[in-house]
């Protein structure tokens, strides 16, 4: 087989890349320039360069929206590989050092993120000095491997996939509702009852409308109507908490209201199915020390929370 002398072999626009990519996964060539610490006009010369190289025009822009073209979500699929592989070189070359370094990606769901990672990156930044980290946080599906992320938290049953997984915490999940509401409604008894209520639903939920519950031997799953979808847990806790309804609410999203009383649990002696905390990653023959530390920091700080298991009454 001929070879192609290494002089001849084309070289990559990587600046190009780098910005098509950070604009693409953005949605914005302002906030791409701000991650790459470039101006807005040496970004967008840049992305227009590297069309003018391919002969195919990537992104379609006007003033109020920017969109892929067809060749643009061709070329972004390969240029993310591309950049997971060069990662993966840098992590399998590092490996043998003993400091953790170089940029973390995580890629989290929104209110998790917020009340639950955030509050801990500035102590894992003092601690790990050579360590930079990007949060990507958004409530549904991430594909890790496309959007070139190290590592992914991710709550619940997780799909089969080619990722490795680590079960890092678990979270009670509870039924709440303000008093104001359980006041004017009725507070009720029994599972079957909440067909007369007004039900909030987590619209991301795996098992949908239908909420499982157990008490000893017995098991009811029940489908409920809902009086409000809603995608993002943060948001749900908030209509609970303003009389709307009765919602179904990990612990970790609710502790603190449980505890000031702000809201109330419902149907109390039955046992709602938990929430496990999963560290996601690509598999790889070499996990970046990076990965590791971040992973088992998180592992020790939520293992801390115990108000997720203990969340009850006020006073409980």
């Amino acid at each position: 087989m001929s070879t192609i002398p290494l002089g001849q072999i084309p070289i990559p626009d990587l600046p190009g890349l780098l910005a098509f990519v950070r604009v693409a996964e953005l949605g914005s060539f302002v906030r791409a320039a701000e991650t790459l610490g470039l101006s807005k006009a040496a970004v967008s010369k840049q992305v227009s360069g590297l069309e003018q190289r391919l002969g195919a025009r990537l992104l379609h822009r006007t003033t109020r929206r920017l969109s892929l073209t067809e060749a643009g979500q061709l070329y972004l699929q390969h240029a993310q590989v591309a950049f997971a592989e060069a990662r993966a070189a840098e992590d399998a070359v590092t490996e043998g050092s003993e400091v953790p370094r170089g940029r973390l990606r995580v890629a989290i769901p929104m209110t998790f993120g917020v009340m639950h990672v955030a509050p801990y990156v500035g102590a894992f930044l003092s601690q790990y000095p050579q360590v930079d980290i990007d949060l990507r946080m958004a409530d549904g599906p991430q594909d890790l491997i496309r959007q070139g992320d190290d590592l992914g938290i991710r709550l619940g049953q997780l799909e089969s996939s080619s990722l490795v997984a680590r079960t890092i915490a678990h979270s009670p999940v509870y039924l709440c509702a303000s008093s104001a509401y359980l006041d004017q409604h009725g507070r009720p008894q029994r599972p079957d009852e909440l067909s007369q209520h007004d039900c909030l639903h987590f619209s991301l939920a795996s098992a949908g409308r239908t909420w499982e519950f157990r008490s000893g031997e017995e098991t009811l799953r029940i489908a409920l109507p809902a009086r409000l979808d809603v995608n993002n847990t943060l948001a749900l806790k908030m209509a609970a908490l303003a009389g709307a309804g009765i919602a179904r609410i990990p612990a970790f999203v609710i502790a603190d209201e449980l505890h000031d009383g702000r809201l109330e649990r419902v149907l109390p002696q039955w046992s709602l199915l938990g929430v496990d905390v999963h560290a996601v990653m690509p598999a790889r023959q070499h996990v970046p020390a990076k990965v590791r530390v971040f992973v088992e920091y998180l592992r020790q700080a939520w293992a801390a929370q115990t108000d997720w298991r203990t969340a009850a009454q006020p006073g409980g």
